[in-house]
């Protein structure tokens, strides 16, 4: 096998170049050394089989001595493959030969097939899960200061905050005298009711009317 003899009173024996093989004894002629198939190799002469190509390898064309590695952004994972595959958004791979791709961190996103790099959220947007293609704009109420943050920031007690996507706590501006904000996390300010005020700003709760006082409308600074 891997030979062959194709004249009558030979001494010797041919080899099957690099590229071909042959399983079978006896044989006579150069066509019987069979060209490898696609996603396979055959990397010496004389060989009776050929070899599939590794997960992380492929090979597209036939009669081949060497496998291609997946190039970076890209994988193969099975055997024998004949073509690489490009990694899907929301996924990245930087090393080559590879046979599988990464998924994007949390705080990170991939919105492209075939990436060999992840991208960090930009400040004022987020993402919580990995394997994503895009990041979320910090919601109203929230902040997010910095690039590849997997959580927003929730606006004090006392501060609020209509818009979306905001990059500072400086967006989370105080609540205005006659109004209150009780909790972290708004996005408006809540006027003080009647029988309540509220001379300062900033505050996460409005003042009762005094004894020998009242309040007779809302979003009021004095009794």
């Amino acid at each position: 096998s891997g030979h062959y003899v194709d004249s009558i009173g030979s001494s010797s024996q041919i080899q099957c170049l690099p590229g071909s093989y042959n399983p079978n004894s006896g044989s006579i002629t150069s066509s019987d050394c069979i060209v490898a198939d696609i996603g396979h190799i055959v990397e010496n002469p004389a060989s009776s089989e050929q070899s599939p190509c590794e997960a992380g390898y492929y090979q597209p064309a036939t009669g081949q001595i060497f496998c291609l590695e997946a190039l970076s952004g890209s994988y193969v994972s099975d055997i024998g493959a004949n073509a690489e595959e490009d990694c899907s958004p929301g996924n990245y791979q930087p090393e080559r030969g590879q046979s599988e791709c990464l998924e994007a961190d949390a705080g990170h996103y991939v919105d492209q097939s075939g990436q060999s790099s992840q991208t960090a959220c930009s400040a004022g947007t987020y993402q919580v899960t990995t394997g994503q293609d895009g990041c979320d704009n910090a919601d109203a109420g929230y902040y997010v200061p910095t690039t590849g943050q997997s959580t927003q920031t929730a606006c004090l007690a006392g501060t609020y905050n209509p818009s979306t996507g905001s990059t500072s706590s400086s967006a989370c501006g105080d609540a205005d005298a006659g109004y209150y904000v009780p909790t972290t996390a708004q996005s408006s300010q809540t006027a003080c009711s009647a029988g309540t005020y509220q001379a300062l700003t900033g505050q996460s709760s409005c003042d009762d009317a005094d004894a020998g006082y009242f309040v007779n409308q809302t979003t009021q600074t004095n009794q």
